[in-house]
């Protein structure tokens, strides 16, 4: 098991390392995976990336030409609320991270929520920057299908999580996307275009 630490400080490390040019590249070919997966949605709630993360532009470009509606998160206290807005109007907030500045906070509750994260598995475990912002949000709202949206070099070996961890459904990345499908009471595994899809709502 990885120590989520350790998995942090390495993928840091490796994410210093990327030219802009290397992350316009990896995020449109990261877009395009995940539009497969997000294109039937009705609503998607989506992180806004900072410099070092992989980029949500073209993903929020080509759900918007899918006719997906599309929020972003705002800092508010200890937690965060969505705001549908289009991305070009956000405006540097907290910790420098760009976010909606007036609207009233949507409430989506089976929408696929991008998240972003320094590390993740492919059993589903995240490693994000340890503020627990996501974490509150998904205990909040539990029903969200959860997508890691991520460089590839991000995906690590099992990571050691805590109990209060959400695990992701999918994790995306510029070269596949890896189905992390959660086992289901009755021991079988949900699959991203089946049992997923009908069991959270409007996915695919």
């Amino acid at each position: 098991m990885l120590e989520k630490d350790e998995a942090r400080a390495r993928i840091r490390s490796l994410r210093s390392r990327l030219t802009p040019e290397e992350k316009e590249e990896k995020s449109l070919a990261a877009a395009n995976q995940a539009l497969r997966l997000l294109a039937g949605c009705e609503k998607v709630l989506c992180y806004a990336d900072l410099p070092s993360e992989m980029g949500t532009g073209p993903l929020a470009k080509l759900l918007k030409k899918a006719g997906v509606r599309v929020a972003f998160p705002r800092v508010e206290g200890k937690d965060i609320a969505f705001y549908e807005a289009e991305m070009e109007d956000l405006l540097p907030g907290s910790m420098g991270i760009r976010e909606p500045r007036c609207g009233e906070p949507v409430y989506w509750p089976d929408a696929p929520v991008v998240t972003p994260g320094l590390a993740f598995d492919r059993e589903g475990g995240r490693a994000g920057y340890g503020a627990g912002f996501y974490d509150r949000f998904f205990d909040r709202e539990p029903d969200h299908p959860a997508v890691g949206f991520c460089f590839e070099f991000q995906v690590t070996e099992p990571l050691r999580l805590e109990a209060h961890d959400r695990r992701m459904d999918w994790v995306v990345t510029e070269k596949q996307i890896h189905d992390c499908g959660r086992t289901l009471e009755n021991g079988k595994k949900e699959d991203s275009f089946g049992t997923a899809a009908r069991r959270k709502g409007n996915l695919i």
